[in-house]
């Protein structure tokens, strides 16, 4: 069971990533340019670049946002009675997080359905105070897995964009095939 989450949330964030990046070139041409900048040309980047690299941190960031790999969270009993704006929910009930709700959230992520690194980026160019990252889910139930699974999300994109330039397809004619934009990102396992 373990494997398959593992292997599904990384196949399904891997093909949102590739999927954003080549309909949001500016996107990917300003990651290109800071990987270029400070890792250079003769190397791939690396873990101790991470820090070095806030652009492809907020990309690394905002896909896991905008295309979260599991709509709800993992379902929780409650332990004791509780309240809620109001609502009574009693010892035992089983509830889900919201995750998709939580990251459309207005008040939170202005333009939610836009996918926007810059959201994560201060006025100095680095990582703002925003760690919310609710893909892993949260609470005492949080993904077990969630430092392997945020260093392999975080190393396939610094690779790619390192490596390659994410592109619409050409006809026979040499004319841009529109890219379509109901992707599936679903890898079937957790919608």
């Amino acid at each position: 069971m373990v494997l398959t989450a593992a292997s599904e949330t990384t196949i399904s964030l891997t093909y949102s990533s590739f999927y954003l990046l080549a309909v949001n070139q500016e996107v990917q041409r300003r990651a290109q340019a800071e990987i270029d900048r400070v890792v250079g040309t003769s190397r791939l980047p690396d873990f101790d670049d991470r820090p070095f690299l806030p652009y492809v941190e907020a990309i690394y960031r905002e896909v896991l946002r905008f295309a979260a790999p599991s709509t709800l969270g993992a379902p929780h009993a409650l332990s004791e009675d509780d309240i809620y704006k109001g609502y009574f929910i009693r010892k035992g009930t089983m509830v889900l997080g919201n995750i998709w709700a939580m990251t459309r959230d207005e008040e939170i992520y202005k333009e939610p359905n836009k996918f926007n690194p810059e959201r994560f980026i201060d006025e100095n160019g680095g990582i703002n105070g925003n760690k919310r990252i609710l893909a892993y889910g949260f609470g005492h139930r949080v993904c077990v897995g969630k430092y392997v699974a945020s260093a392999s999300m975080w190393i396939i994109i610094a690779s790619v964009l390192a490596c390659f330039n994410l592109e619409k397809s050409k006809d026979e004619f040499g004319n841009e095939i529109p890219i379509n934009d109901d992707y599936d990102d679903l890898s079937g396992f957790f919608r």
